[in-house]
């Protein structure tokens, strides 16, 4: 059997005295998406980065499809979607999607995947501008379709839906279900509780770089008596009756 696109076991990270992550375990399994939804600060970022290789980790272990994170087999088994893609505005759009192509070593099929996505995303022929002249939406959009049409076992999508329009989102969304639906594992982090529920299967909440509870959105609401996520969220922080105490105090205004 092919190796899980992501376990994270007993993962802890420090910045001095501030813990950003401690005792953090979870699992992506191929074909399924896992949103990490926490407040800023939580760790959401931290876990990512760390998945990428990008920052070291102080204890745990996480591992990329079989390979120790931040080695070249782990990274060349992940697509990475980052909050705020920068560091190649001189690139048009269709430059940047052809060398994310060719560092990764991929060929026609990836080509194909990207010519669907940005059809999708309805970004024509923005695609020959420069990113740089670009809105962050625009350029994140970009960033999109280069990583989701690698195929890479792990997806990575940092605060997924942060600059996207209303179209944009929903597009990142059936994209996201379509790449799980080939074997991809995702891993998303996100504030957005709506699109959360929509498309993960399993949600992770974080507080100060803890688990704080975890499980299918249904199961999370079924478990908290809540209607919606925000209320599964506020009662998790134990601070159910954020609601009524804001509006109490919005009457004087």
């Amino acid at each position: 059997m092919d190796p899980v696109p992501l376990a994270v076991e007993g993962v802890g990270k420090r910045y001095g005295a501030s813990v950003a992550l401690a005792g953090v375990d979870l699992c992506v399994n191929a074909g399924s998406i896992v949103g990490l939804v926490g407040p800023n600060g939580s760790g959401k970022t931290t876990l990512l980065r760390s998945t990428a290789g990008l920052i070291t980790i102080d204890e745990g272990a996480i591992t990329v499809a079989g390979a120790p994170a931040g080695s070249g087999a782990a990274r060349a088994s992940i697509a990475l979607v980052p909050d705020e893609p920068s560091g190649f505005d001189e690139l048009t759009g269709a430059e940047f999607i052809s060398l994310t192509h060719a560092l990764w070593g991929v060929g026609d099929e990836a080509r194909e995947r990207s010519l669907i996505l940005a059809t999708a995303f309805g970004l024509g022929d923005r695609l020959e501008q420069r990113l740089g002249t670009l809105s962050r939406g625009l350029r994140r959009q970009a960033s999109a379709v280069a990583a989701l049409s690698l195929g890479a076992p792990l997806i990575l999508v940092d605060e997924a839906t942060a600059t996207l329009d209303p179209e944009a989102v929903v597009v990142l969304g059936e994209a996201l279900a379509a790449r799980a639906a080939r074997g991809c594992g995702v891993l998303l982090a996100t504030q957005d509780l709506h699109f959360a529920g929509e498309v993960c299967d399993e949600i992770v909440l974080l507080h100060r770089g803890v688990v704080i509870d975890r499980g299918a959105p249904s199961a999370l609401r079924a478990r908290h008596s809540a209607d919606s996520l925000e209320d599964v969220f506020l009662a998790a922080l134990g601070d159910s009756r954020l609601r009524s105490r804001v509006r109490d105090a919005f009457r004087a205004l």
